[in-house]
């Protein structure tokens, strides 16, 4: 039930990120962080996740958007090529679903490669929309650039759940 109540948790996270913005994307994001800390997280170590996650991050979209893969609306102020706040909440949020909701990827890397080549590619699209952030053109290239480093990610974030035994004893490969 706690991997349901992560998953939809990080859901509503998402969509406020996305849709506020930097400034609620900063009150939202901490509460949720807290309540996994308290509720969710079964180890302290996985704030390391939730780290590295937050670097990948700038370092992932800071590319994206340094090489044009990604840009902002004419009338969106950032800083440059940084990805915008909201976005890097977004990573943080993220690294607290593999030891939870994406516990059953546990040892599975070939299909958390497929999950990250599908799942976060339709994320950023759907996102990438609401938020008036514009996809290089052709369009199809840029999906497939993110399709290609998510399904790196995401085998990356089990990988490092497993070094780092973050999975509980329950939490076995289906």
């Amino acid at each position: 039930m706690k991997a349901i109540i992560n998953a939809i948790l990080f859901q509503g996270v998402w969509l406020a990120c996305v849709l506020g913005g930097s400034t609620v994307a900063l009150l939202i994001t901490p509460l949720y962080l807290f309540l996994h800390d308290h509720y969710f997280m079964n180890k302290r170590c996985e704030w390391r996740l939730v780290l590295l996650f937050f670097f990948l991050g700038v370092l992932v979209d800071g590319s994206f958007f340094q090489f044009g893969i990604f840009s902002y609306s004419a009338d969106a102020q950032y800083f440059g090529n940084f990805p915008p706040i909201w976005l890097l909440c977004l990573w943080g949020a993220v690294a607290t679903l593999f030891a939870h909701s994406l516990a059953f990827l546990r040892s599975r890397y070939y299909l958390s490669a497929m999950l990250g080549f599908i799942g976060p590619t339709v994320s950023y699209i759907a996102g990438a929309k609401l938020a008036g952030i514009t996809l290089a053109e052709p369009s199809f290239f840029s999906a497939f650039a993110v399709a290609l480093v998510w399904s790196l990610i995401l085998p990356a974030g089990v990988y490092y759940c497993e070094k780092w035994a973050l999975y509980t004893k329950e939490d076995k490969p289906l």
